[in-house]
């Protein structure tokens, strides 16, 4: 009788910790998917306050009466410099963030599996499949954005070539104009993340 209490009690002290160990492996896909968006919407708003106000500051200079080029060139390659740094550190931050998510949504299909009931399995696999369709849908939105990005940036490294020939040729009204048109891009493509990010939000808090 003994040796079967003792039985019982191993088997249960087992299983509690089977369950806690399922647990902790559930939360911990959570938060590290809740910290891979937090450090993504961290840097897109440093890359989004550093490219709009360096592209703002130029056009800025440009539009002066008797704008100093060569200066203007210089401070914009300085701070373009920067930019790239942080939209490099951005792209790695989404990276993550696909990782994390395609973690999380298999560990949820894992406890979804364990349930015994077939018809309680089969509803909590929907719900994950639905739950993964919407994610997906935002996460291809914000690749979208983030490709569209690099073609801001392509843009501010051609505007910079030519703002470095306009120091010879001083041609200034079509760089101002050119500027305004990257500068307005950027600002509703960093937007269009920025969604995105509330979308993660959405994910590891609903």
């Amino acid at each position: 009788m003994k040796h079967i209490l003792l039985i019982a009690c191993t088997f249960m002290l087992t299983l509690t910790s089977c369950k806690w160990d399922t647990t902790k492996g559930a939360l911990k896909h959570g938060e590290t998917l809740k910290a891979s968006i937090e450090s993504f919407e961290k840097n897109r708003k440093k890359l989004s306050t550093k490219l709009v106000s360096t592209l703002e500051e130029a056009e800025e200079s440009l539009s002066e009466e008797n704008p100093d080029l060569p200066a203007v060139s210089k401070d914009f390659e300085k701070e373009w410099t920067t930019i790239q740094n942080r939209y490099s550190k951005l792209k790695k931050d989404f990276e993550k963030v696909g990782q994390s998510s395609s973690d999380y949504f298999n560990e949820l299909n894992t406890l979804s599996n364990s349930i015994s009931k077939e018809s309680l399995k089969q509803d909590e696999l929907r719900k994950n499949k639905e739950l993964k369709m919407t994610w997906d849908k935002s996460y291809r939105e914000a690749e979208v954005s983030i490709n569209k990005v690099t073609t801001v940036l392509e843009s501010g490294n051609d505007f910079h070539m030519v703002l470095v020939a306009s120091s010879i040729r001083q041609k200034l009204e079509q760089n101002v104009n050119e500027l305004k048109v990257i500068s307005d891009q950027a600002k509703a493509l960093l937007q269009d993340l920025e969604l995105f990010t509330q979308a993660g939000r959405d994910l590891v808090e609903g």
